[in-house]
């Protein structure tokens, strides 16, 4: 009689503790500068260069803008953006690599002064703004969407101003209006047969 009450509390703490043993080994292991681990000795020569961490994907950062300038040979983009902390139009100088990706365009070839791009791009650590990902966005089709959409609007106005109206029953005035009987209200005590 005691294991059949001790077995479902026994399996409860079981089941907690390996519960909890996953949710700390899913847990990522982050160690500080000041943390007391020991580190080996490097070479005095690899000691001289600063140690630059290696770019990531949240280091990428984003702009859209207007192109200013091209540099075909240098494959360089001026691209003119608004800078929202200081609520200023500054320029960016972005390198354009043979590992960056074009949307709604094919190439840099295709990108053409006065074109309105948002770029998804990396600093290097040297300084230098390498395009990663260059969308260029389009005002030709979002202008020609709402004009199409009026024309549209206008045509079934137009059509609904000359279709006939449908019949209405004729209301005499003269005539008394028909009321719907009263519900019956019980006044006594409710009895069951």
């Amino acid at each position: 009689m005691i294991l059949k009450k001790i077995m479902p509390v026994f399996v409860f703490v079981a089941s907690i503790t390996a519960t909890a043993l996953i949710a700390f080994a899913a847990e990522e292991v982050v160690t500080s500068v000041e943390s007391p681990v020991s580190v080996p000795a490097e070479p005095a020569a690899s000691a001289a260069s600063p140690q630059v961490p290696l770019p990531n994907e949240s280091d990428t950062q984003w702009v859209w803008g207007e192109v200013v300038n091209l540099d075909s040979a240098g494959k360089i983009i001026t691209l003119k953006y608004l800078d929202y902390e200081t609520d200023q139009e500054k320029d960016i100088l972005l390198a354009v690599d043979e590992k960056t990706a074009f949307e709604n365009i094919k190439s840099f070839d295709e990108i053409k002064a006065k074109d309105t791009l948002s770029i998804d791009y990396m600093v290097t650590p040297d300084g230098k703004n390498i395009a990663k990902n260059i969308g260029l966005e389009s005002p030709d089709s979002s202008a020609a969407v709402p004009a199409q959409v009026v024309e549209e609007v206008k045509k079934v106005d137009a059509d609904v101003q000359a279709a006939p109206a449908p019949e209405q029953p004729e209301v005499k005035p003269d005539t008394p209006v028909e009321q719907a009987p009263a519900p019956a209200v019980a006044t006594g005590p409710a009895v069951q047969e």
